[in-house]
Order: C-alpha cells, then structure tokens, then sequence
C-alpha cells in the first residue's frame, strides 16, 4: 500500500486506539495496528500522509440542544439505536466524576447524563487535545471527521445491522459485509494485544467510511453545525 493513496479508520479499545489503514480502491486490503495514545495515531496519519482518518469517538460537543447528526444516526439505526450513545454536553467535558457531569448536564440542558456516555470523556478530551477543528475541515489533509461503525455498516449494508456486534453471529453478520471492500477479511481477524474483534471490525467499517470522506462519497449526517468550541458536529457514514 506505499503507493497508494491511503485512509485509515480508528476505534477506542482498552489498550489504547486501533487504526485500520487501508488504500481508497475498493477492494483494498486492510491493516490493523494499535497505539497507546491518539497523539501516536495522529502522528501515523500525518507521517503517512492518509488522505482520511474516520475517529469512532464524538468530537464536537452540544450545547443546550441534542445534536442533529445523533438524532438522525440513532433514526438511520432503527432497531439498533441503542447503540449510539447521546453525546455529553460540552458543559461536562472536564467533570471529575458521573456525579458532577450528571449534575452539571441537568443544570445546563435538563437532561442527565447515563454513565456509558461519561465514560466516554477521557477519549473524547483525548482526541480533542491533539486534533484543531482545521484538521476536521473538507479537503483537511489528513482530514480527520467523527463516524460511528455501527451507521456506517447500516450505509454499507443498506440496513442496520441485525445482532450486536459482541456477539459471534453479529461479528460474522458484519465480517461479511466488509469481505467485498476488504481483500484480507476472508474470516474474522486475529485481535492484536489491546483489541477485541468487535474492535477491529468497527475500526474497519470507519475506514470504509474514510474511503469515501477522501472520494467525496460519504454522507454527512446532521446539518453541518459546529459546537461552541468550533468543531463539527457532524457524523460522517
């Protein structure tokens, strides 16, 4: 893949970010990698000079009002809107603990905040602390943008997955959605240390949609808004 134009997809694991390189032609086989750091993964997009890199984590963060883009993924996803958590309230970024962000959302939006989405914060901060929102610009090199796996597989597949991707029968379901657009996903991947297989499955869906940020093909979910911070709020598919 020297070569060739490159993109990559990246999904928070235990062990740090997975990153899934592949090239933009369809097809293309797919390597799976994982840092410590998304420091460590912005340095590899950059040294590599990927064209996209699709980030399954929230990025630009609401105000008082839900975003537009989860209401439209969560109405993409039917069945599996569960999936997509509400992304927290920019109030509550820097809470110490789920009491204060809990509080502090009520205060500020009059919504609580469910634990799975505070548990979010330190990969949300994470990524915001080394990405600007110039590097989530169109024609951005690399451009990064916010995905999330299971709206780009329900894109992909023309319908929203059917089991949950913890599930031996929900990771073949999406395997064998990504076999046509990967050439090395003849079976499930072994999991480098630090991932799960749902991991590498998610980072590989977000590397489909990266593929189609860097060929202007991707649908953008929401309205094109950004936060009050001046990130995007969108959801790319």
């Amino acid at each position: 893949m020297s070569d060739a134009a490159l993109v990559a997809g990246v999904d928070a694991a235990k062990g740090g970010w997975v990153m899934a390189v592949t090239a933009t032609t369809p097809g293309s086989p797919v390597a799976f990698s994982v840092w410590p750091s998304f420091a460590d993964v912005w340095s590899q997009a950059r040294s590599q000079r990927l064209l996209g890199v699709g980030v399954d984590m929230p990025i630009g963060l609401p105000g008082e009002d839900l975003r537009r883009s989860d209401i439209e993924a969560r109405e993409l996803l039917g069945p599996r809107r569960s999936s997509l958590f509400w992304t927290p309230p920019l109030c509550v970024l820097d809470a110490a603990d789920h009491a204060e962000a809990n509080h502090q959302a009520r205060a500020h939006t009059g919504r609580g905040l469910s634990i799975q989405a505070f548990h979010l914060l330190p990969k949300v901060r994470e990524v915001r602390a080394v990405l600007t929102p110039k590097d989530l610009a169109p024609h951005a090199q690399p451009q990064a943008a916010e995905v999330h796996p299971e709206t780009s597989f329900a894109v992909l597949a023309g319908r929203p997955m059917s089991v949950s991707k913890r599930q031996p029968g929900g990771q073949a379901e999406r395997l064998a959605v990504l076999v046509p657009e990967f050439s090395n996903l003849v079976e499930v991947p072994t999991s480098p240390s630090g991932a799960t297989t749902d991991d590498l499955l998610d980072a590989a869906a977000a590397a489909w949609t990266a593929r189609r940020m860097a060929g202007d093909t991707a649908v953008c979910l929401g309205q094109g808004e950004a936060d009050a911070t001046g990130y995007p709020m969108s959801i790319m598919a």
